[in-house]
């Protein structure tokens, strides 16, 4: 490996669970991959149980399990930031956020 071959990469605490990320020095290029099969797999345990044993019907409802990745690429698709403290109280951008989920990732939807 030469200095111009360098590339870094990186996960956070937990190796199987987090956002792994690289990047290459060479090209510029960067990566960022996480798997969200066991946040697909939370949704639907969600799901089932609502459906078993019903909407709440007052009070919020959970609408999506959202993993950091997902976040990030919504964000970056969409201008949807869902970690700004703002995000919560734009009935527009919560509107964006339904359809973009109900479209690209019904797999994490639980509520509409």
């Amino acid at each position: 490996m030469t200095k111009s071959d360098f590339k870094f990469q990186s996960a956070t605490i937990n190796p199987k669970e987090s956002i792994k990320a690289g990047f290459d020095l060479k090209t510029g290029e960067w990566e960022a991959t996480q798997n969200i099969q066991q946040y697909k797999e939370q949704a639907k345990l969600d799901r089932d149980r609502q459906d078993y044993f019903g909407k709440a019907n007052k009070g919020y409802r959970k609408m999506a399990t959202i993993p950091d990745i997902v976040a990030i690429k919504i964000n970056e698709d969409h201008g949807i930031d869902l970690h700004d403290p703002t995000f919560m109280n734009d009935k527009d951008k919560m509107i964006k956020l339904k359809h973009v989920l109900r479209f690209e990732y019904p797999d994490l939807l639980i509520n509409t």
